[in-house]
């Protein structure tokens, strides 16, 4: 079984410069000379002993869609409406990392009725070839798919499907072609697109996250993949590539430096790649709350409000450097812990 697929792993993120002779290859999946995946054999530990065996950042955060956003709201249409700019996205790449893609949609075919997508890299569908490198996952090319939209059913040939739609969305908004009937377009009308279709999360990181297998989430580790794969891509056709990543994450600092945020720091550094990244989806939620002690006796309140119906969830305190923090849970009902000081071992 692949280690990647294989529930029976965890994947953590490792820096290189960790990773002793020790460690075989064939539990290494490679990103780039600074990070690499690794596969550890998991033997039913509490999410607590995972923390005591590993860094808390060595685990994959889990992303989520943000909201769609329309051409007008981003300001665009006087742009494309200017005729001195003719800016159509001819000869760029658009990397889609989302739920997918429609491919039969009009909004990805050209006047002739053939595909303006160069592929998809499905990564749920393991019964196809993946895209060379990787261990996982089917690559579809501009000619299966061509192939498969004349057809009569186009999803026995590629069976790639956007069941949540929310990629094809984003995608369309992008790089949507001109529906001449209501004169809808995307930005980019004469791009090319190629899209990654994350798989599911591994269920052994939503537990330990506590998150419902039902959840739409996608975990980093695939995201850092399909980042690679689209920088392949760009490579090897020698065309730029505008990469949008339009999912979000409440876990983390949201400092700048988690693990994925540097993987991408690094990337747009090479030629020929940009990336735009979505934020701000719970700008007005109270989701997140900032506060400081500045004062004696250095303490800070704040109240956690949880559904009746939660059994169990997760909550990350992070505090700037140089700091040491204790915390103390007082119930609504006044029962309280003692004052929790920074340790090693499991309560």
């Amino acid at each position: 079984m692949n280690k990647i697929l294989d529930e029976n792993y965890l994947d953590l993120i490792i820096d290189n410069t960790l990773l002793g002779e020790q460690v075989q290859e064939s539990d290494i999946t490679r990103l780039n000379n600074m990070y690499s995946i690794l596969h550890v054999l998991r033997e039913d530990p509490t999410p607590c002993e995972l923390g005591q065996l590993y860094e808390y950042y060595s685990f994959p955060s889990l992303y989520t869609p943000m909201a769609q956003a329309g051409i007008d709201d981003a300001g665009v249409s006087s742009v494309q409406n200017n005729p001195y700019l003719a800016l159509y996205g001819q000869g760029i790449l658009v990397g889609v990392i989302d739920t997918g893609i429609d491919y039969r949609h009009p909004a990805f075919l050209d006047k002739d009725g053939n595909t303006r997508i160069v592929s998809i890299w499905d990564q749920s569908i393991q019964d196809g070839t993946p895209p060379a490198g990787f261990q996982y996952g089917t690559e579809y090319g501009r000619d299966m798919i061509n192939r498969a939209l004349r057809a009569e059913n186009p999803l026995d040939i590629v069976p790639t499907a956007d069941t949540n739609g929310h990629g094809t969305a984003i995608a369309s908004i992008i790089a949507g072609s001109l529906n001449e009937d209501n004169g809808v377009r995307g930005i980019v009308t004469q791009a090319e697109l190629v899209v990654v279709k994350l798989k599911k999360p591994k269920k052994n990181l939503l537990q330990i996250s506590f998150v419902p297998e039902d959840a739409e989430c996608y975990q980093e580790t695939d995201i850092m993949l399909a980042l690679k794969y689209l920088e392949g891509v760009s490579r090897s056709l020698r065309r730029p590539v505008a990469i949008c990543f339009a999912l979000g994450s409440s876990q983390g600092s949201h400092s700048e430096f988690s693990t994925l945020n540097d993987y991408m720091d690094r990337i747009v550094l090479l030629p020929q790649i940009d990336i735009a990244v979505a934020a701000g989806n719970e700008g007005n939620r109270r989701r997140h709350y900032f506060g400081a002690a500045e004062a004696a006796s250095y303490t800070h309140s704040f109240e956690l409000k949880v559904g009746e119906d939660e059994k169990m969830f997760a909550m990350e305190i992070w505090s700037g450097l140089p700091a040491r923090l204790s915390i103390k849970i007082i119930c609504p009902t006044g029962e309280y812990t003692r004052v929790i000081y920074p340790q090693l071992q499991c309560l």
